[in-house]
Formats: structure tokens, sequence, C-alpha cells
């Protein structure tokens, strides 16, 4: 008796995907709308179709390499891919690394304006604009000429502003200024306590504030006033202003008789002229 048995049954395949070649080796009618996922733009492309046989395509492309070496990289287009960006950037000269452009401070820049993590941060966006070693080096000399100027124009602009304030401190304390300066001192002496590094600290921060120059001034002053230490005192144009005031202020300013009047307008005038001379300088 004949084995009625059923033979088994293959798995059924996944239809391959369609092929762009007829039997004889000619493209297939709109064979670039068959391009699989990652080509799509092929399918829309107009110039294609015109392709009907594979060596057409290979004589177009030995054409087109005769006319772009293969030395040399294609423009830039909006299908270049993240690929072909990156052969672009390595043909142009971009380091392999954002390391690699290796940026640090030059030797002539302050160090308190320098920053590492500003310099590393460029460096990553260079690497990713695929910017090459010579560009980088010259954005980044650029770039230090430019602050090295903004940090002068700053440091001439507070050099002015120091010393217009201490020209005013010298024309409000006129004969007295040194004699004042030397009460801040006694007054930092006095604060350091015998620390003379402490102490030098202060001088150099003091010095560079007419504002703390006249603070230790005035502490130096209340300092001998309460006698803790004597220092003879010059009077400034304020306390010469103030002498003036109480003569003026004297019943006898105001005598009919000029014997009587006189002397005391001869003594106002005397000191109307020495802070006059102290107040120019």
């Amino acid at each position: 008796m004949a084995d009625e048995t059923t033979p088994p049954v293959a798995p059924e395949q996944p239809p391959s995907p369609a092929s762009p070649f007829n039997a004889d080796g000619t493209l297939v009618e709109n064979w670039h709308t068959l391009a699989p996922e990652g080509y799509e733009h092929l399918r829309e492309d107009k110039t294609l179709p015109r392709i009907k046989k594979f060596w057409d395509l290979s004589s177009s492309y030995v054409n087109v390499r005769k006319q772009v070496p293969l030395d040399k990289m294609p423009r830039p287009n909006d299908n270049f891919s993240e690929a072909d960006w990156d052969e672009f950037y390595k043909a142009g000269g971009r380091p392999d690394t954002a390391q690699d452009y290796n940026i640090k401070k030059p030797e002539d820049f302050p160090e308190e304006y320098w920053v590492q993590d500003n310099a590393d941060k460029y460096q990553e966006v260079f690497h990713k604009l695929g910017i090459n070693k010579k560009q980088s080096d010259a954005l980044v000399a650029l770039n230090n000429e430019m602050t090295l100027a903004a940090i002068k124009d700053i440091e001439q602009q507070e050099e002015m502003e120091f010393t217009t304030l201490k020209d005013n401190l010298r024309k409000k304390w006129g004969r007295a200024f040194d004699q004042n300066t030397h009460l801040g001192d006694i007054a930092i002496e006095k604060g350091a306590k015998g620390d003379e590094g402490f102490k030098e600290r202060l001088i150099e921060k003091i010095n560079k504030d007419p504002d703390l120059i006249e603070y230790s001034a005035n502490l130096g002053s209340l300092f001998s006033e309460h006698g803790i230490f004597e220092d003879t005192k010059i009077p400034t144009p304020s306390d010469i202003q103030k002498q003036i005031n109480e003569l003026r202020a004297d019943p006898r300013f105001l005598s009919k008789e000029k014997s009587i009047r006189q002397p005391l307008i001869d003594q106002i005038n005397r000191l109307t002229e020495q802070m006059l001379k102290d107040k120019a300088g």
C-alpha cells in the first residue's frame, strides 16, 4: 500500500526585498523608488530615472570622480549624514578629539582672569563645529587679545577714579593730608597688634581705596583725641572754616568801633588765605 503520509510543509519565508534589476541586468522602471530605509531621499530624485542600466550608473560615478578626485571632499549639502560631516571635518584638519586643541593659559595672561573650565568648553564647541587647529588657535588668540584689552581699560578706569578721589581727599585735608595719613598709619599699626603680615595686607588694601584712607585717618584722629597716642594736629580746610565761622559769630565782629572789629577781620583774612592755599594744594 502506498504511503499516504502528508509531506512536511516548509516554513513560509519573508518576502525578499524588491530588486532594482531585471533578469538581463537592466534597471527596472522607477528603480530608484525601491531605495531602502536610510536612502529615502533617492526615491524622489528626478535625475535617477534617466539611468537605465547598472553600467550607465557606474560610468556616471567614474565621470564624477574624475571631476572630484578621491582626495577631495564634496561640498556639504542637505543630504550629508553624520558620517559625511565627520569625513568632511577630518579632511579639513579637525583634531581627533577636543582635547587635541590643547588650549592653555598664555604666559602673559593674568592668572586671576584665566578659567580653564571655559577653555575646555571652547574645545568641545570647536570640535563639534569641525574647526581645525589653526583656526582654533587664531580664535583663541583673538579672544585673549580682546580680553586683555578689556582688562587694561578697566584697570585704567579704576586708576583714574582712584586718582580723582585721592585728589579730592588732598583738597579736603589741605596741609593736613600728610598728617592725617600718618594718623591712619598709626591706627593700622595699633589694629594689627604687632602682626607684620596682617599689617602689610591692610596697608596694601587701604592704599587702593581713598575711602579706606580717610576711614583709617579718622580712627587715628579719634585715638589721638582720646590720648591713645599724641600727635600735633594740623588744621584741615574744614577746621579753618570752623574757626572763621566762630570769629564771624563773635560780637566784636559786629562792633562799630574799627579798632575792636579790625583784629578779627585780619585774622579771618589770614585764615581764608591759608584755607584757599591748602585747597589749591
